[in-house]
């Protein structure tokens, strides 16, 4: 019976540890991930873990597991099938004490990743314009997590949640510049996802922006606005992360805001580019179709160039 139970004990520290190390390879890093996707991963681990932690004190666990302590205890004298029970129960204690820290470090992350919910909400459904009105809460919200959490407050998992929430308001951003006109008009939007959809990490159909072209459904007043609130917003963002730095700052003992901000903001620099650009080579075709409806000497020669 002990040379049984201690084969089944071997069986289901392997099958733990081959589970704890699946849920650690799980978060796939997607480049374009958005801090929804986050709060999803740490509420699966801690369904997953939770799991796990009730098969170990379950009373078939408990049972071979004091049985072979039994038979270590009452054996006092060396050999081989003591040894590999003193070897598989002391595996299976460290296999308890990694569950148990996996577990808390879970249920403490998504205890303060959820304070962030109602604050990132606006970075899916809402506007630059909305987004930027509820930075000073969002900020704060950070700013909280990282003085006080327990387990997420490392400079990886801060950086990786803030790469996050640039990604996803660089996502809105896209989707609000050709999306604008069709939400005004009450038409269902290019290239929107429902939550379940993007919680399990599904990715829209790439959106043809060739369609930014037709200057009859982009009139390039309207374009030019539009990119101006994302121009905005890159800088509200920069703006309000300095203010909450500067803050941290002025308390000497609190934890600093020590991030690297090429990583952070590096991306969102990039789009801003882009969209100056745009925004200039719209303002110049306003220009020009502007002269079109002058009759100006030779202007008819430079409209056909253009």
């Amino acid at each position: 019976m002990i040379s049984e139970f201690e084969a089944v004990f071997s069986r289901w520290s392997e099958h733990i540890e081959q589970t704890l190390e699946e849920a650690d390879q799980e978060k796939k890093q997607d480049k374009d991930a958005g801090p929804r996707q986050e709060l999803e991963y740490w509420k699966q681990r801690m369904r997953k873990l939770t799991c796990v932690s009730e098969q170990l004190r379950s009373k078939n666990c408990r049972t071979v597991q004091d049985v072979l302590i039994f038979y270590f205890q009452q054996n006092q004298e060396q050999s081989r099938p003591r040894d590999k029970i003193n070897l598989a129960t002391s595996r299976w204690s460290n296999i308890e004490l990694r569950v148990t820290e996996a577990l808390n470090e879970a249920k403490d992350n998504v205890k303060y990743l959820q304070t962030l919910e109602k604050f990132i909400e606006p970075l899916y459904d809402g506007t630059p314009d909305s987004i930027k009105d509820t930075l000073p809460a969002l900020m704060n919200s950070i700013k909280m997590i990282h003085t006080i959490a327990r387990y997420y407050n490392t400079n990886e998992r801060m950086t990786g949640l803030f790469i996050k929430i640039t990604n996803q308001m660089i996502t809105n951003c896209k989707f609000n510049i050709i999306n604008f006109r069709r939400i005004r008009l009450g038409q269902a939007p290019i290239g929107q996802l429902t939550p379940a959809q993007l919680a399990a990490g599904k990715k829209p159909n790439p959106v043809d922006d060739t369609v930014l072209w037709d200057h009859e459904q982009y009139p390039p007043d309207e374009l030019i606005q539009m990119f101006q609130s994302c121009l905005d917003l890159h800088d509200a963002y920069i703006q309000q992360y300095e203010f909450t730095k500067e803050r941290l700052q002025n308390v000497p003992k609190a934890k600093q805001f020590d991030f690297t901000l090429t990583q952070i903001f590096g991306k969102f620099d990039l789009f801003r580019r882009r969209i100056t650009k745009l925004k200039e080579l719209f303002s110049t075709i306003k220009q020009f179709k502007t002269l079109e409806m002058h009759n100006l000497e030779n202007i008819q020669p430079i409209v056909a160039a253009f």
